[in-house]
């Protein structure tokens, strides 16, 4: 019998938040449901406080249940679900023990857990919606099988905190959204974070926040901003910020030195519950009201979330070498090359008029190319893009050839040399390095122009 009801947050997960001995929480609506009066009056249907055990906590009905037919399919329930929670439940009670030879063995498998909890939940279903809202339901979940990953490199990069509750007597809060993002410059009436928006994981300032347990939490901070909280502007891009992606990381590295008091942990709380779409529930109703005992302004809670030390375990260049002899080699960011040197405009112009060059570099009117796209949209300003650097690469080859000295094609072809030809390989490479991040340099959608990607020939012909 196929099971049509998806727990969007895993039992296994929410036994981690009852009291020692109890069997159901403490849940608040944030929204319940309400009718009208014959007055006009509104009031809810049933109390915003209800109390609530594993299985009838965070779950609802066909969440990924796809129909053909009368045939009812549960396969993403099972096929899919089941082993990232098998998987996860596991790595999460490692991330809890902190041994470190274990927490090495189930790293992957902890922020692939990660990842498919932002996305499974009703609101990080709503967050896709939002970007496509003419999916089916079948496409809703195709897509969601799509993006997953998506934030794993990132947040493998960043500098890794597990924080206690131990000597606070309020602990963490279980949502509906457990996979949570803090930016301090992001306030919950930030136009960004109109639900189903939150604060963009790849922006520097943002912090990611989990609850493995009630009494323990997972911070993730990203490298710079940790280590520059005071320099870096927490609404830019991180450093080499990419979705998806590869790179090395120190699985070790992992601070758990930080016992929070009970403000602290109230603001984490407070974090969590203004995150959740609908549900937050807990041991203690008390625990459900964060705003009674943290009073301080948004942007205070990053001193609750900044690690305070242990950073030099985190960020550093990396030298790896293979058997075969070959040499990987990252910066602290991750980025294999230096590229960001020397493709990096030495000028960045921002007062621009509708009829100036555009910053983009692609050789149109900033009028009818950026102007008019947000700036978090635009293509990056800050290094050469597609256009100049293929415009550089014509130059490069003009120059190995010697067509800007008076050759002509049929001198080259006659006598072109093996050097040559590595010469316009390197140029090649260094103006396209492995580590370029394409999606940043790609023009933004216009409904006034057509584009295509060309991707190389298809194998059906």
């Amino acid at each position: 019998m196929p099971s049509r009801v998806n727990h969007y947050v895993p039992q296994w997960y929410q036994c981690g938040f009852l009291a020692p001995g109890a069997s159901k929480f403490v849940v608040l609506d944030k929204h319940p449901e309400t009718r009208t009066l014959a007055d006009g009056r509104t009031v809810p249907t049933q109390s915003p406080i209800q109390h609530w055990g594993t299985k009838r906590c965070f779950h609802e009905l066909d969440l990924y249940t796809t129909f053909f037919g009368e045939d009812v399919n549960d396969e993403i329930e099972r096929l899919l679900f089941g082993p990232i929670d098998a998987k996860g439940a596991h790595a999460v009670g490692a991330f809890l023990r902190g041994d470190p030879a274990e927490m090495h063995d189930v790293f992957q498998d902890f922020f692939s857990y990660l990842d498919a909890q932002k996305l499974r939940t009703p609101k990080g279903l709503d967050w896709i919606k939002a970007s496509y809202p003419k999916l089916s339901h079948v496409e809703l979940m195709q897509e969601m099988q799509g993006l997953r990953m998506m934030y794993c490199q990132m947040w493998a990069e960043s500098v890794r905190e597990i924080v206690t509750a131990h000597e606070s007597d309020i602990k963490f809060l279980l949502t509906d959204n457990p996979v949570t993002t803090y930016n301090p410059a992001l306030p919950p009436s930030a136009r960004e974070c109109a639900y189903p928006y939150s604060a963009r994981v790849e922006l520097a300032g943002t912090q990611t926040i989990f609850p493995l347990d009630a009494n323990t939490c997972l911070i993730l901070t990203h490298v710079e901003y940790a280590k520059n909280p005071h320099e870096a502007n927490p609404t830019s891009k991180r450093i080499n910020a990419r979705f998806r992606g590869s790179g090395y990381v120190h699985s070790h590295a992992h601070i758990r030195t930080r016992a929070l008091t009970r403000d602290d942990v109230a603001a984490i709380n407070l974090v969590l519950k203004d995150g959740a779409k609908r549900y937050v529930a807990a041991a203690d109703k008390e625990w459900l009201y964060p705003e009674r005992v943290f009073t301080g302004p948004w942007d205070a809670i990053k001193d609750v979330l900044l690690p305070k030390d242990h950073l030099w375990e985190f960020g550093g260049e990396m030298f790896i070498k293979f058997e075969d002899g070959h040499v990987h080699y990252q910066d602290a960011y991750g980025r294999t090359s230096g590229a960001h040197k020397y493709l990096r405009r030495t000028e960045i112009r921002t007062d621009l008029g509708p009829d100036d060059a555009c910053g983009c570099g692609r050789g149109r009117s900033f009028g009818q190319c950026c102007q008019d796209i947000p700036l978090e949209r635009r293509p990056d300003w800050e290094v050469y893009g597609i256009r100049e650097r293929n415009l550089m690469l014509c130059q490069a080859i003009e120059r190995i050839l010697g067509l800007d000295a008076d050759k002509t094609w049929d001198d080259v072809r006659k006598y072109i040399s093996d050097e040559q030809v590595t010469q316009i390989h390197k140029a090649l490479a260094a103006l396209w390095p492995a580590d370029t991040n394409l999606p940043d340099l790609l023009p933004r959608p216009r409904k006034d122009t057509f584009r295509a990607v060309y991707m190389g020939l298809s194998s059906a012909f």
